[in-house]
This record gives structure tokens, sequence and C-alpha cells, in this order.
């Protein structure tokens, strides 16, 4: 009787710390495509059912934008994720994810679906665009170069069409699906491509008038209520990482697969439930078709088209690398003044910690698990914090929490001993409540044990006004690409030789000619060839050329250009030097076309001979 009391207790025992242990938490990765706010509002309910429904565990939603999914997935910050067909396939054949559930929608009453597709409108205002041949030379706004629904479904008719994403004057990126929709109404994009039922949502939110749009290339399929421009695919996929429980896996499908219609977790997220998963062969012959990741290019052939087409940003990196190289190099000095105070530990170890101390830049040394052992004055002043309280904060705690997957990363790679030092650029937030950009350099102190990590030496440095100097030659590079892309007047840039570095789009139209087909031909020969009267014109005597010789501008009020189909054209012009150490390495030529009805005329009608 005795035994059996004693056991009794012990099971009572058992169940009461069950029951009061806390709850493993479980993390949902979801696709922010309408930003954090509105994505946390949309699924949380799924997170608080999910809670409720599976014992021992606490559901947390954690919103991604396009670019950071990647960063989660590898670094398993997240168990569960939820985004889009395209991102998935992607996912699956990198990482290993699996799905388990396919959603089912239904933002119009009494019409679940499972399968969606992409819309590509335009104002119903618009003239000018009937069709999708009409995009070329347009500004187009898509959500982003992975979002299935907001670019790469119609990316696919596009191609159908023969329309390369090049064609367009402008591509914009909006990252979310009503931000294209804005972009359009308020005429910042001439047409704009979003998942179906975004229109239609919009709408029931008063945000837009549906017959204010037209939709191009429309289709229609039977039992799917929405607008659309392209075929159907599957919804979004509920997927596992590699890592997660599959028993966790199996009770998180039973209690999805149960959800009522009517439950205030399917009402938020706007569906009607979720079902079996679908099958995603159609979203992986669309990706192979298109050759997007992970069907891809390889890398030799993406840097040589993206070499010849994007030659400018190239040499912006350039420039930024050199500053990063120049950032190197200081801690590299800094590095070796410590090494050379450490040759003589009898009479130099006041000089080591003078060093330390007194160093330019934030010295600290940091445990595995990202605590501060010891730091400098420097890095006190970086952060705001005095010595005490430097001792009593984890670096991880002090990262902006979209920099903690690059961090946790680099602390693993060393860990690892995939890499004895690491190098990254992170933004920590200081004691006053203002964020920083520092380099961070990370070397690992080996003890005398087999993979074991006394400390890590971390070295560093401000970088703020350096990104801000970035940040500022980005903005002020766009903004030349907006002036040249939208100038009336044709703008021309021409290398020493007098051949074409750079066309805008108003100066290819004047002239008859694709952007491609100036690139790399001398001004001279191909438009400025002969007089008005057709008589040759040596190059010798071209005042537009001229400017390449000795640096001075030229003007003209009535000069004689020709069309490709061989009209005349009348335009003013300025050729106006580029200099470089007082040395002529180009010219900048804007043609201004005169106007005259008859000469308008003429550049579409082939001149008799």
């Amino acid at each position: 009787m005795k035994i059996l009391l004693r056991s009794m207790t012990v099971l009572m025992c058992l169940w009461l710390v069950q029951a009061w242990a806390d709850p493993v938490e479980v993390n949902i990765g979801v696709l922010a495509k309408q930003g954090y706010a509105k994505s946390q509002e949309r699924w949380q309910a799924t997170a608080d059912y999910l809670s409720a429904n599976v014992p021992g565990y606490r559901f947390k939603i954690v919103p991604m934008t396009f670019g950071d999914i990647p960063v989660i997935v590898k670094n398993r910050l997240v168990d569960f994720v939820v985004v889009n067909p395209g991102i998935y396939v992607n996912l699956a054949e990198t990482y290993g994810v699996r799905r388990i559930l396919t959603l089912i929608n239904e933002l119009s009453p009494g019409y679940p679906v499972s399968r969606f597709g992409s819309v590509i409108f335009t104002l119903k205002s618009n003239s000018e665009i009937i069709d999708l041949k009409s995009l070329k030379n347009q500004r187009i706004a898509a959500v982003h170069s992975t979002s299935l629904g907001g670019w790469i479904m119609a990316l696919r008719e596009f191609k159908a069409e023969g329309i390369d994403r090049w064609d367009f004057a402008s591509l914009l990126f909006m990252n979310t699906h009503d931000a294209v929709v804005e972009a359009v109404t308020h005429r910042k994009a001439e047409a704009g491509i979003v998942r179906t039922d975004t229109l239609e949502r919009m709408a029931m939110e008063g945000l837009i008038q549906l017959e204010d749009y037209r939709i191009l290339s429309p289709d229609h399929y039977e039992q799917f209520p929405y607008l659309i421009s392209t075929p159907l695919y599957p919804e979004w996929p509920f997927s596992i990482l590699p890592h997660t429980s599959p028993e966790l896996a199996k009770q998180v499908s039973i209690a999805l697969l149960k959800l009522p219609a009517d439950h205030p977790a399917a009402q938020e997220a706007h569906i009607y439930g979720w079902t079996i998963p679908e099958t995603y062969q159609s979203v992986n012959d669309l990706l192979r078709t298109l050759e997007l990741a992970p069907y891809d290019k390889s890398l030799a052939q993406k840097f040589g088209q993206s070499l010849s087409r994007s030659w400018p940003w190239y040499l912006a990196s350039l420039a930024l690398l050199g500053i990063l190289l120049y950032l190197d190099i200081h801690v590299i000095r800094v590095k070796r003044t410590l090494l050379e105070h450490q040759t003589s530990p009898e009479s130099s170890h006041q000089t080591q910690l003078a060093t330390f101390e007194l160093a330019a830049v934030g010295l600290a040394h940091i445990t595995p698990a990202g605590e501060f052992l010891q730091t400098n004055r420097k890095l006190g002043e970086l952060l705001s914090l005095t010595p005490e309280e430097m001792k009593s904060i984890n670096l991880m705690d002090i990262l902006h929490e979209d920099d903690l997957p690059t961090c946790i990363k680099a602390f693993d790679q060393l860990r690892g001993n995939l890499q004895t030092s690491v190098s990254i650029q992170l933004r920590m937030l200081c004691a006053n409540g203002q964020s920083k950009w520092i380099q961070l350099s990370l070397s690992a102190k080996k003890t005398g044990e087999v993979n074991q990590d006394d400390y890590y030496i971390a070295v560093i440095d401000d970088i703020d006004s350096y990104k801000s100097l970035e940040e500022q030659n980005r903005l002020t590079q766009h903004q030349k690409e907006l002036i040249l892309n939208i100038a009336g007047d044709g703008i021309i840039g021409l290398d020493a030789s007098g051949k074409h570095m750079f066309v805008n789009p108003a100066a290819a139209e004047m002239l008859g000619y694709t952007i491609d087909e100036m690139l790399g031909k001398h001004s001279h020969e191909l438009w400025h060839y002969a007089h008005n009267d057709g008589a040759e014109y040596p190059q010798v005597d071209c005042p537009i050329t001229d400017v390449l010789k000795d640096g001075q501008i030229r003007r003209g009020e009535r000069e004689t250009i020709w069309h490709k189909n061989g009209s005349p054209i009348e335009v003013e012009y300025i050729s106006t030097p580029i200099l470089q150490d007082q040395k002529v390495t180009g010219a900048v030529v804007v043609l201004h076309l005169l106007s005259n009805s008859d000469q308008a005329a003429a550049i579409h009608t082939p001149l008799l001979s």
C-alpha cells in the first residue's frame, strides 16, 4: 500500500511539473507582403489558435520582408514559414523546406479558392496603354523580384509577347502590393503588377474604385471571382523547416485542417482555412522557364549580362570598396600595433593596456556567447555606456534586430572553425537611443584545448559617416538616372573617342534607334555624317565632337542631324566637356528638337533618293 501511494505521489508531481513548465516557443515566419504591422494583425489570431490547440507550445508570428527570408531560414530563426509559392520552391531546393498544407483563400464570401494569379493593370484614363505590348518604354511598378503574384507570373506573360524587363522605361519594386496600386493611382508609374484579389480587397476597404482601372490581357476562370491576367497557380503553402519536429508538424497540420471558416483565425487572415498540400510543379515549371532561382543562370552568365547593362553601378561599387578597403587597412594597423606591444610581456604590459584603453577605435574581449569581458574607453563612448554597464550587457542585445542574423552567422563561423576572423557591418543601438553603423571585426583567441575559444578579440569602428555618404551617393545616382529617363531633350554621353557611353530614352526616340543600337557607336558616323543638303560632313569640321579636342563648350541654334530612316532633323545643341584632372575624358551632348510640324512628320517618312 505504501509503495502504491509513493508511486501515485511521484506521478502526481511529474504531472504538476509538466503542467507548470513554460511552453516551448515556436516561431512562424510569414511573408510581410503588406508590411510588418498588417502581417502581424492578419496572422496573430492563427498563432493564438495554435497555442490553444497544440498543448505545450506557444506560437509566435515573425513577419519577414522579401530580403529577410533566406537569412532567417538559413539561421533557423523560425520553425515554420508561410510564403508565396515561388519563394517556397526556392527554399525547398536550397534549404530543404517541406510543405504540409495549402491555404484556401476567401476574400469574396462563398468563393473559397486554393489558387491565385497576377493582375496587370493601368488607369482607365490612360488611353496609350491598351495591351501588354503598349508597356514598352513605360514606367512599371511591381512588388519584388521574388514576388510570385506581384512580378514573376507577369514576367512569363511579357516573355510570351516578346517583352523583356529592360524594354521598360523604368521598373520600380515597391515591396508591398498596396504601394504598387498607389504608385499607379498617383501616376508614379503607368502600369502595375499585383496578385489577384488585391484590387478587390482595396476596393472593399474603401481605398480605391475598381472602375478607375483597366485590366491588361484579362482572363477568366470558372469558380474564380477575381480580376486576372495570367494562368492560375497554387496558393501559399504552410511549410516546415528541416529542424522542426515531425510530431509537432503533425499536430499543427491536424489543428489547422480543423480550423472552422468562421473562427477569428480564419476571418482575420481573410481565408477559408487550410487543405492538404497542392502540387507545386506548375510553379517549378514557371521558374525554370524564366531561369529564376533556383533555376537561374550561372554566376558568370549573370555577371556578363549585368556588367554590360549596369556598368555605372559597378563603378560606384568600386568606389565604395575603396572606402571599405581603407577601413580594413585601418583595422589591420590597429591589430598590428596591439601585436607589436605583446612581444615582451615584462616590459610592455603597461604599454599594451594603454594601447587598448586609448585606441581610436572600440576594442573588446567577447565570449562566444556574446558577453563583454573587457572593453576600452572608445567603445563606451560609441555606445554611451560606462565600463560597469558594459559588463552587464550582451552584444546581441544591443544590435539592430535586422542585423542579428548576420552577427549570429559570424559567431557560428568562428565557433565552427570555418574562419579564424570575420569582418561585418552592423547597426548598434546606443544607450542614448541612436542607431549607429559599425564595422565589427572578430578574431578568435584560442586556448590550449581543441575547439575551445577563450574569447574573441573585437575591433569596433564607427562608420556611420561613411554609410551616410554611401546612401547620399546612391540617392544622387538614382536621381541622375531619373532625370535622364524623364528628360524631354535628348541627352547623350560620349567617351574621349566620340563613341556613345550612355543615351537617354528621349535621344534614342528622336534618332529612331534603340538605346542598345546606339551604345558603343560613333556619334558623328551615326547621326551627324552629312550637312542639311546631303553633302558629306567631315568629322574634323564637326563642332559637336570638337569639344573633345580643346575642352571648350560648343552651342548650335540650328544644326542638322540624321534620323535612322535617313530623314534630316533640325536641333539646337550644347556640347559640354567632361574634365578629369584637367584632361578631357568625354562630353555630354544635349539635343533639343526644334518645333516644326513638317520636320516631325519627316522623322517618320524615309528621305526619297
